[in-house]
């Protein structure tokens, strides 16, 4: 037998006031030192919560009240009915597995958006405060204006300050990644996504690779994995960073 299934037993022998004081000592000892053990009777807790919102029929509104009669018939006792104990056990083994898939699973997810975050703090390819010097052309200002402008969340001002950029003008590089960059954080989606593509195949290539960095961060912004593999390496057991794909 798996040490989840004898986890499961253990457990509902504790919520059967089936345990020996040595045992339950034993029980609270491992609650302060296991937070995985903590964490299942957490979620044994939870699956009668589960049960009664998964079933709100009328029929089984009066079998949960049936459920909850039994259960209190043995509270105050050593042992409480086989009937509570088949219910729990079954309930608790499904609901435990469920649960268990469900919390690993959002500590991943979440863990991933945490890193996805970092990511973006990072802000490659975005050094544009180099360019302050005082020998900077006048479409080397234009290009920190729509930084500043960025920076600042004036997204659509960013976009129209760099309107005038054809694929001529110099630093038209600069003026596409941060023109994708405020698309998409105006909510233009699909329009950020193509102007960083565009970014990606430019001749020189010099802003290629920020651009396949930033595509890959949206397409993670939005839950899209497999659109997101294609431009980056996701954090694994080797690597806890979002690497770019080479």
């Amino acid at each position: 037998m798996s040490s989840i299934d004898k986890d499961i037993i253990y457990i509902e022998r504790y919520f059967n006031l089936e345990l020996s004081d040595e045992e339950l000592v034993e029980f609270e000892e491992r609650i302060e030192s296991d937070p995985g053990f903590a964490n299942k009777l957490d979620i044994y807790q939870e699956s009668i919560n589960l049960v009664e919102k998964k079933y709100t029929s009328n029929s089984e509104k009066i079998r949960l009240e049936k459920w909850r009669a039994i259960t209190n018939e043995g509270k105050g006792s050593k042992t409480i009915t086989l009937h509570w104990k088949w219910i729990a056990g079954i309930a608790a083994s499904v609901v435990m597995a469920f649960f268990g898939w469900q919390y690993t699973s959002n500590t991943k997810q979440q863990s991933l958006a945490t890193i996805t975050q970092a990511s973006w703090d990072k802000k490659i390819g975005l050094d544009y405060r180099m360019m302050r010097t005082t020998n900077r052309d006048s479409l080397q200002q234009v290009i920190i204006n729509a930084f500043d402008a960025y920076e600042e969340e004036k997204f659509k001002d960013a976009i129209a300050i760099l309107e005038p950029f054809v694929y001529t003008t110099l630093y038209y590089e600069d003026a596409l990644l941060i023109t994708g960059l405020s698309q998409y954080r105006a909510g233009n989606t699909a329009d950020a996504l193509k102007t960083l593509e565009t970014l990606s195949k430019y001749p020189s290539g010099k802003k290629a690779k920020v651009a396949l960095w930033y595509q890959g961060l949206i397409y993670l912004d939005l839950g899209d994995k497999k659109a997101a593999k294609k431009f980056l390496l996701l954090p694994n057991n080797q690597n806890v960073e979002i690497r770019l794909k080479e």
